[in-house]
């Protein structure tokens, strides 16, 4: 759960202490402080800043959210439990902007990498929205379809019926 130059300074700091630990002679620090910078250049590729981004995300720092996000150069190398996460933030976000094409794209390859139910429902929810927004009524049909195996909340299953209704009058 850090930023990238918070990594970068704790690794700093952490060779400082082997190095330190290795002119002591006190080799079992060594490897302790060599196992700790493994395992915070670990976690830069396999949690990257998600979880900074999704606390900005819930504060309504969208900027922030996003800038966290982008700072992750490879995404594909995310872990399964992280990467779903980065495109659904990302596909909210993208919402909030009103890019509807970018909105899209980020949430479906979220909706089929491993969310929770209530995150694939919202996902869902979004794209049956978009596809109605762009008159696409088979498309927004085929992702509502994919809601009837979800445990859906009252709430949730009147808003899947009015998203209904309105593809079905296009």
């Amino acid at each position: 759960m850090f930023t990238n130059g918070a990594r970068v300074l704790v690794c700093i700091l952490l060779a400082f202490v082997a190095v330190l630990a290795f002119y002591f002679k006190v080799y079992e620090i060594t490897l302790l402080a060599v196992f700790f910078i493994g395992y915070v250049i670990w976690g830069y590729f396999k949690e990257g800043t998600v979880v900074l981004a999704a606390r900005q995300y819930k504060n309504g720092d969208y900027a922030k959210a996003k800038a966290l996000l982008y700072s992750i150069k490879n995404p594909n190398l995310l872990s399964k439990k992280r990467l779903p996460y980065y495109e659904f933030i990302l596909g909210n976000i993208a919402l909030k902007e009103a890019d509807y094409e970018e909105a899209e794209a980020h949430l479906s390859k979220a909706a089929f990498l491993g969310l929770r139910a209530g995150d694939i429902i919202a996902s869902l929810l979004h794209l049956a929205n978009i596809a109605l927004r762009n008159r696409d009524r088979e498309k927004g049909l085929a992702w509502l379809a994919e809601t009837k195996d979800l445990p859906l909340t009252s709430r949730q299953k009147s808003i899947i019926e009015n998203i209904e209704r309105e593809l079905k009058k296009i």
